[in-house]
C-alpha cells in the first residue's frame, strides 16, 4: 500500500456474530482504510443494546475508542426470522470471552438517525460493509432517500447463489435449503438495498466456503498468543471444537472485510439478482433471475492463502 494513497472511508453495519468481532479488529488494524463509524443491526445475532457495548469493548482492545457506534431495531421489517433465542443469549455474552471494560456508551442517535446525519455532514462519499441483516440501511433508504448519493459502494456478506444456504446449520427445524441467515433475517430489507441502485460487491457463501478455518488456521492463532486479538482469536476458535473438523466454521465477515479495496483476490462475476421476500422454504433466499434481478458484482471465489496471509499481517501489525 502506498503510503500517499488516500484511505478508504467506511462505514460497518454488522450484527456482532463472532466472525464480526474480528473483521471489526482487523478493519481497524488496516492501513488503507479508515473506519468512521460502526452501526449495529439488531435483527442478527446480536441484539442492539448489547451489542453496542461489545463492539465498543472490541475497539478499546486496539485502542480505536473515538469511533462512534449506534444501534438500530430489533425487528425485521417483515416476518419474525430470528437466530435461535439461547444463542442470541450467548452472542450477547460474547460467548463469555473476557474483553476490557469500558467507559463508553453508544451514540445517543438510533443507527438510522446516525447514519443520517453522519453522511448529510460528510465531504466524502462512504463505503459500507454490512455484515448482519440490512434492516439498518433499508430504514435508512427509506426515510432518507437522499443519503444513497453520499455512498460510495456496499459490500456486504450475505446470500447464497450457487450453493446451499446455512439455516439449517444453526436450526434444523426451519424448512430452508436456500437462504444464508444475514439475508433470511430479513429479505424485504435486502431486496430494498439490492434495488437502491448503489454499487454492490456481494461476498456470499459461495466464496466463504472456500475460505474455512482449519487446524492450521488454529494452530497460527495459537503461536501467537503474545498478541491480544491473536489470543482472543484462539479461545474463540477452541469454542468452536469440532465443527472447525467438520469443515463447518469460516471468518464469514473478515473474510468479505477482507475484499474492500482488494478485489484481486476474488473472483467476481456479475449476476443478476433477485431475494426471495415470500414466507416458505425460499425465504431469503437470493436466486438469479435474468429478467427481473438486480446487477451485484458477486464474489464467488476468495483466495484462501491470501486471505489468511492479509488477515494475520493486518491483526498481528505494531
Amino acid at each position: 500500500m502506498q503510503k500517499n494513497k488516500s484511505k478508504i472511508p467506511l462505514i460497518m453495519d454488522t450484527d456482532m456474530g463472532p466472525d464480526d468481532w474480528f473483521a471489526i479488529l482487523y478493519l481497524g488494524k488496516r492501513n488503507d482504510i479508515e473506519l468512521k463509524a460502526i452501526t449495529i443491526s439488531g435483527t442478527g445475532e446480536a441484539h442492539g443494546p448489547k451489542g453496542a457495548i461489545n463492539c465498543l469493548k472490541l475497539l478499546k482492545l486496539i485502542n480505536k475508542n473515538d469511533i462512534p457506534v449506534s444501534f438500530g431495531p430489533d425487528t425485521p421489517l417483515i416476518h419474525d426470522h430470528h437466530f435461535p433465542k439461547l444463542m442470541r443469549f450467548v452472542i450477547d455474552k460474547m460467548l463469555f470471552l473476557k474483553l476490557p471494560k469500558t467507559k463508553k456508551r453508544p451514540h445517543s442517535m438510533s443507527a438510522v438517525e446516525f447514519l443520517n446525519q453522519f453522511l448529510i455532514n460528510s465531504d466524502d462519499k462512504i463505503t459500507f460493509l454490512a455484515t448482519g441483516p440490512l434492516t439498518n440501511l433499508a430504514l435508512l433508504f427509506n426515510r432518507y432517500p437522499a443519503v444513497k448519493d453520499k455512498i460510495a459502494k456496499i459490500y456486504l456478506m450475505g446470500g447464497a447463489i450457487d450453493v446451499a444456504g446455512n439455516i439449517s446449520s444453526v436450526n434444523k427445524s426451519i424448512n430452508n435449503p436456500h437462504a444464508e441467515w444475514n439475508i433470511y433475517c430479513d429479505p424485504k430489507a435486502a431486496n430494498i438495498v439490492f434495488q437502491s441502485s448503489i454499487p454492490i460487491v456481494m461476498v456470499p457463501l459461495d466464496a466463504t466456503n472456500h475460505v474455512l478455518v482449519d487446524e492450521e488456521f488454529v494452530q497460527f492463532a495459537k503461536e501467537n498468543n503474545d498478541n491480544p486479538i491473536s489470543a482472543l482469536l484462539f479461545r474463540l476458535l477452541k469454542r468452536f471444537g469440532s465443527r472447525i473438523e467438520k469443515g463447518m466454521v469460516s471468518l464469514w465477515d473478515a473474510v468479505a472485510a477482507s475484499v474492500i479495496g482488494r478485489e484481486h483476490v476474488a473472483q467476481i462475476e456479475e449476476r443478476k439478482l433477485i431475494v426471495i421476500e415470500d414466507e416458505g422454504p425460499e425465504s431469503g433466499r437470493t436466486k438469479e433471475d435474468l429478467q427481473k434481478g438486480v446487477l451485484v458484482n458477486a464474489c464467488m471465489k476468495i483466495d484462501k492463502e491470501q486471505f489468511v496471509s492479509h488477515f494475520f499481517k493486518t491483526i498481528l501489525q505494531e
